[in-house]
């Protein structure tokens, strides 16, 4: 999935409908930049709730 996205339509506990867009690069030096961006379809496709998050090639998080 590197240097790729990931689109997909998911049923929350809520029984809402979200969009969920996940993508994984790669940040140089064995290290993968991650992120996810959820939205409903509402207002909040114009501000997705957004994570991202770098591993490193040890498996650990940069915090």
């Amino acid at each position: 999935m590197l240097d790729d996205k990931d689109v997909r339509q998911v049923v929350g506990e809520d029984g809402k409908r979200y969009s969920v867009v996940s993508y994984a690069v790669d940040d140089g030096d064995g290290r993968i930049r991650m992120g996810v961006a959820v939205d409903d379809g509402g207002w909040s496709a114009f501000v997705p709730l957004v994570r991202d998050e770098i591993m490193m090639p040890d498996g650990t998080f940069v915090e």
